[in-house]
């Protein structure tokens, strides 16, 4: 109910606007012409951006049966200002900076480093080993080995692997498959086509050439330098090249466009499950078990043992003794002398000096020109329908 009430009111607004709009519509050139009459007075400026006039289709319902006005679309034609920039040549004065070298001369004092060879005297130590032999009398210890074999008893352990076999039972698990029928529900999904009307805006502009100065790099050239004399002088070096800029032309059209609904759907169908049963089967296995029995025995070995028998000798020998005996000597030896012995350089210092000179270089500047373009728009004219 809420919906309906909003319907209708909006197509009593709609009706009350048609006939307003349709005496704006009639005015509707004679205002622009005025407008674009005011605003060819005022100077061009880029930094302003003018307003321009575009006009909405509008929408008029009547009740089946009664006459209405509708609105059509007519093409109409005006004159559109369209500037251009040209880029003219100019002559400014700039202040460049000359750096030249002048050269001075300075006085250094720098050292020189003399070596020289003196005889001085110098003490050092010496020593020398001398050699005392004595009689010394001495006491030796001797042990000689002597072996001896005894008979001796021992025991040992001996392990014997006894078998012996035993029944066990066994348990284990067997698994067997079963198949069975079952109805199970499954979605399916179907996929179908919607046609529907979309409204798309298409860009039909142009590419319009515009004049663009690019500035060079400095190059040398052979040339009078201001001072008058013929040298090394630097040049700025620039070209003029034109770039095609892209100017938009919005157009809407309707477009029929199919896109595709997914819709599921539930059905039953027969499934064949296959799930394992298990089942305990028990065995009897024979076993075989291991075991070892540890037996004590006892024999004879033969045994050879070891004893030492001491001796003792006494004798005389002969003993060096040697010692240290220290002699001061003294000795000429040459020593290097060093010294530095200072004396003045007279020198050429290179010195960087700035100054400013006025240059006369060419320079491109802006120029806007204003110039009338035909363009067509559409404007809505009302038409009676019975």
């Amino acid at each position: 109910m809420t919906d309906r009430t909003l319907s209708l009111l909006t197509l009593l607004a709609l009706c009350l606007a048609i006939p307003a709009s349709a005496n704006a519509d009639d005015d509707k050139p004679a205002a622009a012409a005025a407008a674009a009459a005011a605003a060819d007075t005022k100077p061009y400026d880029p930094a302003v951006r003018r307003q321009l006039a575009c006009a909405r289709p509008l929408r008029h319902c009547a009740r089946p049966g009664s006459p209405s006005i509708a609105y059509m679309l007519r093409p109409v034609t005006y004159m559109k200002t369209v500037v251009e920039t040209v880029y003219e040549p100019t002559q400014v004065k700039v202040l460049r900076t000359v750096y030249e070298t002048v050269y001075e001369d300075q006085q250094v004092t720098q050292y020189r480093t003399l070596c020289e060879i003196e005889m001085r005297d110098q003490q050092y130590q010496v020593c020398r080993t001398v050699a005392e032999t004595t009689e010394r009398e001495i006491t030796e210890t001797f042990r000689r080995p002597v072996w001896e074999t005894i008979e001796k008893e021992c025991q040992y352990q001996e392990r014997r692997l006894v078998r012996t076999t035993t029944q066990r039972e066994v348990r284990r698990k067997v698994y067997k498959p079963v198949t069975t029928q079952e109805t199970r529900t499954v979605s399916v999904r179907k996929v179908e086509p919607v046609t529907e009307t979309r409204t798309v805006t298409e860009d039909k502009g142009r590419w319009v050439p515009r004049s663009l100065y690019r500035r060079g790099p400095l190059l040398p050239s052979l040339g009078p330098k201001p001072c008058g004399q013929l040298g090394l002088r630097w040049t700025r070096a620039g070209f003029c090249s034109t770039r095609l800029e892209w100017c938009p032309n919005l157009v809407s059209r309707e477009v029929i466009c199919t896109k595709y609904v997914t819709r599921i759907e539930t059905k039953e169908v027969p499934v064949t499950v296959q799930r394992i049963e298990v089942s305990e089967e028990v065995k009897l296995v024979p076993v075989e078990t291991c075991r070892w029995v540890v037996e004590t025995k006892t024999r004879t070995v033969p045994v050879r043992r070891l004893r030492y028998e001491t001796k003792t000798v006494a004798r005389t020998v002969p003993v060096t003794t040697y010692k240290q005996v220290t002699e001061t000597l003294t000795r000429q030896v040459p020593v290097q002398v060093t010294r530095r012995v200072p004396y003045t350089v007279t020198r050429r210092v290179a010195r960087r000096v700035a100054r400013e000179i006025e240059v006369t270089c060419t320079k491109m500047m802006p120029r806007y020109i204003e110039r009338q373009v035909p363009c067509t728009t559409q404007e809505l004219v009302p038409v009676l329908v019975e």
